[in-house]
């Protein structure tokens, strides 16, 4: 079908990864990892209501946002069953965020600068001159390392994760705690997160050139790209 591997991701219908037990093993991983990770915390379970009233009581903001989960077959074209994997994903639906009046919400607009095409042309350049290599890593979850610290957000997890003593409740909400995939902000938190944890480390930024560092005792150019 495809002359050459073209890595397609196939979206997978729910009732496919219900009756998948690979897919339905995918989509508790994801889950469990952003519960370990503390993206969210259960213990903070709230009726939405109460936190519009104590906001407005307080003269503050907050804002409401809910998440979902997508599950897509890896590799998708291949006809050998062992090279296609299920992979599920849990964002934040960034498009459908509201304030205490139900009015569309509005961000900080912080704006992440991802490295450019000149800085990984350059990366790619130095690693095949001579005594010299080029080396690739992928940071695990990427967004969800760094802490939320935007406006006050309070999420609705889909019902089928809701735990058994919210039945019963009208609109429970828990507070996002990390940055997660989807949110306006999370690029631009992440990155912050990132470049001082770098800096720690002794790598230093190139000026002018952002998202891209040198390492002066071990003579290294490190590009990040999210």
């Amino acid at each position: 079908m495809f002359p050459f591997p073209a890595a397609v991701a196939r979206p997978v219908p729910r009732k496919e990864v219900a009756s998948t037990p690979s897919a339905m093993q995918a989509v508790y991983k994801e889950w469990k990892q952003l519960e370990d990770k503390g993206v969210w915390n259960r213990s903070t379970v709230r009726e939405w209501s109460d936190v519009c009233k104590e906001a407005r009581l307080k003269g503050t903001n907050a804002h409401l946002g809910t998440v979902f989960g997508i599950t897509v077959e890896k590799n998708s074209e291949s006809p050998d069953p062992a090279d296609r994997k299920y992979k599920h994903r849990v964002v934040f639906a960034g498009d459908r965020v509201r304030d205490i009046d139900f009015a569309a919400a509005i961000f900080q607009d912080l704006g992440s600068a991802p490295a450019t095409m000149e800085a990984s042309k350059c990366a790619d350049a130095i690693g095949c001159c001579p005594g010299h290599a080029a080396e690739e890593a992928d940071a695990e979850q990427a967004y969800t390392q760094a802490l939320y610290d935007g406006e006050e957000t309070w999420i609705q997890l889909p019902e089928d994760q809701w735990s058994p003593e919210w039945h019963g409740m009208r609109r429970p909400v828990v507070k996002l705690e990390r940055a997660l995939y989807g949110h306006p902000d999370a690029g631009t938190l992440w990155e912050k997160h990132c470049d001082a944890v770098l800096q720690e480390k002794g790598w230093m930024p190139i000026p002018n050139w952002r998202s891209t560092y040198w390492h002066e005792e071990c003579k290294t150019m490190l590009v990040v790209y999210v």
